[in-house]
Order: C-alpha cells, then sequence, then structure tokens
C-alpha cells in the first residue's frame, strides 16, 4: 500500500513503497496510485529527483532491477551493532555479496514477513556453495527500541542464526537508509490507535509509537556497489512465523500473512539476482 506522501527518493530512480505500520496512517490511505512495476520505473524520468544519476540500471529477468552505483566511503564504514553488540559495516564485509532489507522488531504489519524472508534466503545460501561468498543481512530502521538484546531475543524466536540481524545508532542508521532511499519516520500512537493493538511480544506491554518505512530488499556487490534492488511487500507464499510474533500481528498484519499486497518481493527474486551475480546456483 501507498501512502499519499512521496518518500524521498535518495540516488535511485524509483518510487519506493511506504510501509504502514500506523493504524491511522493506513486509514487515511485511501486514495493510494496505483502499483507500478520495476520495469515501468526504471523508464520513468526522474532526472529532476535524482541526486546522481545511475548507469544502465535495467529491469532484472526474476524481479527487481540491477544497478550500478558505488557506494559513498561514509556509508560503507557506518557503524551498525549485531545481536551481540558488536561492530558491523559494509566495509567489514566487503568481498562479500550482501543481501540488505529493512525492518523493526516492534512491527505488527508487515516485517515478521520480511524476517521470514530473511530467514529462508538465509538457510537457502548457507545450504548452497556460496555461502562463504553472501552475508544476508536485515538491518533494522528503529533505533529507539532495537538494542542488541532486543535483536537477539527476536532472532531467538525464530530459532536460526543463518541470517544477520543488525541496528545502530539513530544518526547511523538514518545516514545507512537515507543513502538506500528508505524513507522512515517516527509516529506517535494516539489513545484511540492504543486500544486495538496487541501487546508488544517481549514487554507484554503496548507499544506507544511506531516506525512507518518504505519496504526494500537490495545487494550490494564484492565491490561495494549496489547492484540491485525490488521493492514492496515480502512475499513467500508460505511464511511460517515464530507463535510470539503470530499472535502480535495486527488485523493488517494477519492480512499481510494470508495474502500479501501486491507489489511484492520473494526469495525467489532474490536468488535470480545472486545467481546471474554469481554465475552460479541457489535455490530451486
Amino acid at each position: 500500500m501507498f501512502s499519499q506522501r512521496r518518500p524521498k527518493v535518495v540516488l535511485i530512480p524509483f518510487l519506493l513503497l511506504f510501509s504502514l505500520c500506523s493504524t491511522s496512517l493506513a486509514q487515511a490511505a485511501t486514495k493510494s496510485p496505483a502499483p507500478m512495476t520495476p520495469s515501468q520505473m526504471a523508464k520513468m524520468d526522474h532526472s529532476s529527483t535524482m541526486a546522481t544519476p545511475i548507469a544502465q540500471a535495467s529491469p532484472a529477468p526474476g524481479g527487481g532491477t540491477f544497478l550500478y552505483q558505488s557506494i559513498p566511503t561514509e556509508v560503507l564504514n557506518t557503524a551498525l551493532f549485531d545481536t551481540n553488540g558488536k561492530k558491523i559495516s559494509l566495509a567489514m564485509l566487503k568481498g562479500r555479496t550482501i543481501v540488505i532489507a529493512d525492518f523493526l522488531t516492534s512491527c505488527q504489519e508487515i516485517c515478521p514477513m520480511t524476517s521470514a524472508n530473511m530467514r529462508t534466503i538465509g538457510d537457502v545460501v548457507a545450504a548452497s556453495k556460496s555461502r562463504n561468498k553472501v552475508t544476508v543481512l536485515e538491518v533494522s530502521v528503529d533505533p529507539w527500541r532495537d538494542s542488541a538484546t532486543r535483536l537477539k531475543a527476536y532472532q531467538n524466536l525464530f530459532g536460526d542464526t543463518n541470517w544477520i540481524i543488525a541496528g545502530g545508532s539513530q544518526p547511523n542508521l538514518k545516514k545507512f537508509w537515507d543513502y538506500f532511499g528508505a524513507s522512515v519516520e517516527k509516529i506517535t500512537y494516539s489513545a484511540s490507535d492504543l486500544k486495538g493493538l496487541p501487546v508488544d511480544w517481549q514487554t507484554g506491554k503496548k507499544n506507544t509509537f511506531d516506525v512507518n518505512h518504505t519496504d526494500e530488499i537490495v545487494i550490494v556487490g564484492p565491490k561495494s556497489n549496489w547492484v540491485w534492488l525490488d521493492l514492496g511487500t515480502p512475499n513467500d507464499g508460505k511464511a511460517i512465523l515464530p507463535i510470539k510474533l503470530k499472535a502480535f500481528l495486527d488485523a493488517q498484519g494477519i492480512s499481510n500473512l494470508a495474502k500479501p499486497e501486491e507489489p511484492s518481493w520473494t526469495p525467489r527474486a532474490v536468488y535470480s539476482a545472486l545467481n546471474i551475480l554469481l554465475k552460479t546456483k541457489i535455490g530451486a
């Protein structure tokens, strides 16, 4: 679903999709523009909004769009932390192909399905011959709540560590996601919003705010260049969530779990992009 506001476009020639985590915002977005395919977006004239033109952007056969964009040093060196509080950055992962998606642990509508997709991708990569060449990385957009200990508790719900979950400080996450074009906005709930919300899966209390964000998945190449992008709701077709996170979903989340909204991105699109980029065979 699109919001009525167009999120900030940073370096990429695409209209990004706004993830509506707030009930009040979702209700307000009743007159949304029709979804666009990546190929349609690639044909648009974005010369007035692009900070730096991207050469040779082209639709990927399996979904999404291939890009050819060098990532600035300050973004590569942006410090994040993993579930153990250990520093991690794109610069530290240079030489590996990195699959990156955005999420937050307090989302009740879409992010649990994003994590389910990333878990699936991590498992498939770990079982492939390219396991030493690819890192699957899920990075939070919520610096206010997503500490290393909460991120660790969240990943423990999945019982799987074949993908990395990371967080960061507010300025660092802003710098990181601003570059990749993810629009992030902190929304405080009203009293009426709180009435229908489930309690938090970890604290047992209702959250007082949400973080709205665009939903995207990107691939960074081994030479630290941005090489692929896909947008939309995560769609596995058979997403299995931890019991606590499934119970944490609100009405919109339950609907997205049963039938993800279009446009959407799938693990198959990621495998297709990786196979072309790495000249290998990952996934079915």
